[in-house]
C-alpha cells in the first residue's frame, strides 16, 4: 500500500498571478504611496524639530545647572566650529550656518572675560556637533547665554526667542523656543507663536 499521497498534476492557471493582476497591484501600491508620501514628509519634518529642539533644551538646562553646581560662570555659545581641538564661540555663519544649527559649546568660563577662543583655556564642559536635521535656530538678540551661579541669565540681553526650521519646514512644523531671564528655557508653540 501506497502511504504517500498521490501527486495530482497542478491545474493550468492554479499558480501565479496574469499581468492584469499585476498591473493591478502595483498600480494600487503606487496610489497608496503616493498619497502617504507628504503625511511621511510631514512626519520626518516635525520628529526633525523635535530632536532639534529637545537638543537644545538639554542642553540649556545643563549649562544652567552647572553654572548652580560651579556658582556662575558657565555660558552656552554658538560656534562656527564645535568640533575643532580648541573650539571657540563664533558667529553661528561657519559651516551650516544660520545661526545656531553651525553647532555650540558649554564651557566654564575662568578667566571671566566672557568668551571663548581658540587659545583659551577655559574647560569646555559640553559640544554640540552642527544640527543638519533643520535649515536654521535663529535668535532675536543672543548668541551666548552667560548663566550666574543662581542658574540666571546675567543679563537682559541674554532672553531671547529661538525660531527652529527654516525655509523648508512650513510655519506649522516650525518652533518658538522661549528663553527667560530666569534662565528657563520653554516652547512657545509653532512657527506663528510669540514669547509675549
Amino acid at each position: 500500500m501506497d502511504k504517500h499521497p498521490s501527486q495530482h498534476p497542478a491545474a493550468p492557471f492554479d499558480a501565479g498571478f496574469t499581468l492584469i493582476e499585476l498591473m493591478v497591484a502595483i498600480a494600487v501600491v503606487a496610489i497608496l504611496i503616493t498619497l502617504a508620501a507628504p503625511s511621511f514628509k510631514s512626519i520626518i519634518q516635525s520628529n526633525a524639530i523635535s530632536n532639534a529642539v529637545n537638543t537644545f533644551m538639554a542642553d540649556m538646562r545643563y549649562a544652567r545647572s552647572e553654572a548652580i553646581k560651579r556658582g556662575g560662570r558657565v555660558i552656552m555659545c554658538r560656534s562656527d566650529a564645535p568640533e575643532a581641538a580648541s573650539p571657540a564661540c563664533g558667529s553661528g555663519s561657519g559651516p551650516g550656518g544660520n545661526g545656531w544649527v553651525s553647532g555650540w559649546i558649554i564651557f566654564y568660563d575662568q578667566d571671566g572675560n566672557g568668551t571663548r577662543t581658540a587659545a583659551s583655556t577655559d574647560p569646555v564642559l559640553r559640544v554640540q556637533s552642527p544640527i543638519t536635521s533643520v535649515d536654521s535656530i535663529v535668535e532675536a538678540n543672543s548668541t551666548k547665554f552667560l548663566f550666574s551661579g543662581t542658574g540666571r541669565l546675567q543679563n537682559l540681553a541674554s532672553t531671547t526667542t529661538l525660531q527652529f526650521g527654516g525655509g523648508n519646514f512650513p510655519n506649522t512644523t516650525q518652533r518658538v523656543v522661549c528663553v527667560s531671564l530666569s534662565g528657563r528655557v520653554r516652547v512657545a508653540g509653532d512657527g506663528y507663536a510669540s514669547c509675549s
